[in-house]
C-alpha cells in the first residue's frame, strides 16, 4: 500500500441533464446553486483539496462551457483544459474514453453535478492503495443520501467493491460520484466498449473491482449530493445557505452571524416557502385601509364595501367585554367557551362538541381546508363566491377547481358534478351567496351531498334572509354537510372575530386536531354569548336591514344602465355594463362623492359588476344620491359635442 500524489482532476460534463432543465438550454454544469454555476463550485472544491490542474470533458452546447469558464472566478493555481466528447448522448464512461490521452497518470474523476465538501476529496486522496488500483468514494451513512432511488448503490466487503448499480437491492454503501483511477481504467472502458458497444463507468468499476484493482474509500461525515433533479438543486442551494460554499462549516462552531459571500437578500427567504405558498398571492385588504385613511381624514365616509353591519354593539355586548377585560391575564374561560358552543350547537339539534369556534369564518375555512386537502388535492367552488375559499385552497398547497357559474348567476349543478373526481376533497358553497346574494336550492344541495363527499355550506348570511331554510338541521343525518356561520355579519362583531362550524361529532373531532387551542380570545367569546342574549336587538336590527335593503334594490333598479339583483344577504350586486363605466373605475367616482362601493375582480366577476352593501338609512340615500350623479356625468361627458 502507498498513498501517492494526484494533481490532475477529470470532470465529466459533456451530458445534457435534462432531468434538471428548467425550460431553457442553460447545460446542466452551468446550472447555478446559490448563485454560482455548479461546475464553477466543483473546480474551487478540487482546487482547494489540492489539485492543480482540470481536464473538463465537454459535448453538448460545449461552445456554451467553454466560454462561460474563460471568464469565471477560478482559483488562479488552478489551470482548466478541454477535451470534446463527440459521443456524448451515449454512457458516461465514453466521456472517460475521450479523455484517455489525459489519463497517463493517476487523477481524479468527477461528475459536474456532484457538489462535495473539499474533506471528501482529501479523504478519498489520502486512502493508501495498492500500486494500479482505482478507488470510488463511498458513504455508508445511507440514510442520508437525498435521493436513493436515484443513487448508485455498492455492496462492499472490506474495502473491496462486490457490486455496484443503481438497482442493487443488497448494498451497504453510496456511491458519491467521486473517483480516484488510473490508466487501467480506461484500457478496461476500452474493453468493455468493443464488447457491448457502448460503457458505462460502473462496467469499468465491476470489471476492475473483479481483479481485486478498484476499492471503496469511506468518505466518513464530509458533505455531498448529486444535483440531478429540481429537488435535488433545491436542497444544494439549502445545504449551501446552511453549510456555506464548502459544504464544510462545523454544525457545532460558535460564531458572529457573517454573511458568506454576498450579504443576505430578504426577498430570497421566499425560498424557504413551499412553492404553493410563494405563488398563492396574498388576501387584499387595501380597500380596509384606505376606509380607515378616509375616516380618519374626517371625510364622512358611507363605508359600503365589506358587507359590515352599521349598527354599533349594544350595551348589553360593551358591559359583557368590559367585564372579561379584568380577566384577560387568564387564558380563555372554558365554561364561556362550553357554554357558546353549546348555544349555537343546539340551534341545530346538535350537541355542544359538534360545533367549533374559530377567529371569524375565515379560520373555519382554514381549518377545513387543512384539514381536509393535501398539495395537489383538489376543492371544487362556483364562482363568482367568496374569494377566501380559493385563496386558502391554494395557500395549503391545495388546487381549487373554478366551475362558472351559468349566465344568469344561477349555480350551473352538472357542471359542478362534473368538475370532482378523485381527488376532490372538498365542495364549498355560500347560501346565501356573495356576492349573487342567492341561496342553494334544496334539490341541489341534496344532489351534490350525494357523492358523498365533504360539502360546506356557508351561512354567513343565513340571518338576512329567511332561517327557517338553513340547512344546519341536515347535519345530524347528512354527515358530510359542514355549516359555516359568523358574528361578523348580522351580529355587528367583524371586529371581535368569531366563527364557527356546525358538524357531526365526528368530523368536528377531525377539525379539533388541526384547531389551535384558544384560538378566539375571552373578549370575543364575551361578546358572542352577549349579542346571542340580544334577541329584540338582533329582531329590530334585521327588521331595518331588510327594509332598507328593498328600499335601495328599487331606487338602484330605476336608475338608466343599472340590473340590480335580487338578495338574501346584506349587499346587492349591481350589473353596470350598459353605463359604459367599469367596475373600477365607476369605484373611484363614487369614492370621490364619499361612497365606498366594491368591485369584483376577487370574486371572479370583472368589469361590469358592483357590490353595495346595505348601510344606515341615511347611508343608502347618500348611495343612490352618489350614483345618480355620477352616471348623469359620464352620459353628459360621453353625448357632449366634444367628445364626438
Amino acid at each position: 500500500m502507498q498513498k501517492r500524489s494526484v494533481e490532475r482532476a477529470i470532470i465529466l460534463a459533456a451530458g445534457l441533464g435534462s432531468r434538471l432543465a428548467q425550460g431553457d438550454a442553460l447545460p446542466k454544469p452551468l446550472r447555478p446553486v446559490a448563485g454560482v454555476p455548479l461546475i464553477v463550485r466543483i473546480l474551487r472544491t478540487l482546487c482547494a483539496a489540492g489539485i492543480r490542474e482540470a481536464v473538463v470533458v465537454v459535448g453538448y452546447q460545449s461552445a456554451q462551457l467553454r466560454s462561460a469558464l474563460a471568464t469565471a472566478a477560478l482559483p488562479e493555481s488552478l489551470t482548466v483544459s478541454f477535451c470534446e466528447n463527440p459521443d456524448w448522448t451515449r454512457s458516461n464512461g465514453v466521456s472517460v474514453l475521450a479523455a484517455s490521452e489525459w489519463v497517463d497518470r493517476e487523477c481524479l474523476l468527477t461528475m459536474s453535478d456532484h457538489l462535495v465538501a473539499p474533506a471528501l476529496v482529501e479523504r478519498l486522496l489520502a486512502a493508501e492503495l495498492p500500486e494500479g488500483a482505482c478507488a470510488l468514494g463511498v458513504d455508508y451513512d445511507i440514510e442520508r443520501c437525498f435521493d436513493l432511488d436515484d443513487a448508485t448503490k455498492v455492496r462492499v466487503d472490506g474495502d473491496a467493491i462486490t457490486a455496484i448499480s443503481k438497482d442493487l437491492l443488497d448494498y451497504n454503501a453510496i456511491d458519491t460520484g467521486i473517483f480516484r483511477i488510473t490508466p487501467a481504467l480506461v484500457e478496461t472502458l476500452r474493453e468493455v466498449e468493443a464488447r457491448k458497444g457502448d460503457a458505462s463507468l460502473s462496467d469499468g468499476v465491476r470489471a476492475l473491482a473483479a481483479r481485486g484493482l478498484f476499492l471503496a474509500a469511506d468518505v466518513g461525515d464530509a458533505r455531498w449530493i448529486d444535483v440531478d433533479t429540481p429537488a435535488a438543486h433545491a436542497r444544494a442551494e439549502a445545504m449551501v445557505r446552511v453549510f456555506g460554499d464548502g459544504l464544510d462549516d462545523p454544525l457545532d462552531e460558535v460564531s458572529t452571524p457573517e454573511p458568506r459571500g454576498v450579504p443576505l437578500d430578504p426577498e430570497a427567504m421566499e425560498i424557504f416557502a413551499p412553492t404553493w405558498v410563494r405563488g398563492a398571492p396574498a388576501y387584499k385588504e387595501d380597500h380596509f385601509a384606505l376606509a380607515d385613511r378616509e375616516e380618519a381624514a374626517g371625510r364622512g365616509l358611507a363605508r359600503l364595501m365589506s358587507n359590515e353591519s352599521p349598527f354599533a354593539p349594544s350595551k348589553r355586548v360593551i358591559e359583557a367585554v368590559t367585564a372579561v377585560l379584568t380577566r384577560s391575564h387568564r387564558y380563555p374561560d372554558a365554561v364561556m367557551t362550553r357554554t357558546l358552543r353549546s348555544r349555537l350547537a343546539a340551534e341545530a339539534g346538535l350537541e355542544e362538541e359538534s360545533c367549533v369556534l374559530g377567529a371569524g369564518s375565515s379560520e373555519i375555512i382554514d381549518l377545513l381546508v387543512r384539514t381536509f386537502v393535501a398539495p395537489g388535492e383538489e376543492v371544487v367552488l362556483a364562482v363568482p363566491t367568496f374569494s377566501m375559499y380559493e385563496s386558502r385552497t391554494r395557500v395549503c398547497g391545495g388546487v381549487p377547481v373554478l366551475v362558472p357559474m351559468r349566465d344568469d348567476l344561477s349555480l350551473d349543478v352538472a357542471a359542478l358534478l362534473s368538475k370532482v373526481t378523485e381527488r376532490t376533497k372538498l365542495v364549498f358553497l355560500c347560501s346565501p351567496n356573495n356576492p349573487t346574494g342567492r341561496r342553494v336550492e334544496s334539490s341541489v344541495l341534496h344532489r351534490v351531498l350525494r357523492l358523498g363527499i365533504p360539502v360546506v355550506v356557508d351561512e354567513a348570511y343565513i340571518e338576512f334572509g329567511d332561517m327557517s331554510r338553513s340547512v344546519a338541521t341536515m347535519i345530524a343525518s347528512t354527515p358530510n354537510l359542514i355549516v359555516m356561520r359568523t358574528f361578523s355579519k348580522a351580529y355587528g362583531l367583524a371586529g371581535m372575530r368569531v366563527g364557527y362550524a356546525l358538524a357531526a361529532a365526528a368530523v368536528s373531532r377531525l377539525i379539533h386536531r388541526v384547531k389551535l387551542p384558544w384560538n378566539v380570545s375571552s373578549v370575543a367569546i364575551a361578546a358572542a354569548l352577549a349579542v346571542t342574549e340580544d334577541v329584540d336587538e338582533n329582531k329590530k336590527n334585521q327588521q331595518k336591514f331588510r327594509s332598507e335593503r328593498q328600499w335601495l334594490a328599487s331606487e338602484l333598479s330605476r336608475l338608466s344602465g343599472v340590473e340590480c339583483f335580487d338578495s338574501e344577504g346584506n349587499f346587492l350586486l349591481l350589473d353596470i355594463h350598459e353605463t359604459g363605466y367599469g367596475a373600477e373605475a365607476l369605484v373611484q367616482a363614487m369614492l370621490r362623492e364619499g361612497v365606498f362601493i366594491r368591485a369584483l375582480g376577487s370574486h371572479h366577476l370583472r368589469r361590469g359588476w358592483v357590490r353595495i352593501t346595505i348601510g344606515l338609512p341615511e347611508e343608502n340615500r347618500r348611495c343612490v344620491a352618489a350614483l345618480k350623479r355620477t352616471l348623469d356625468r359620464h352620459r353628459a361627458r360621453a353625448t357632449s359635442p366634444s367628445a364626438l
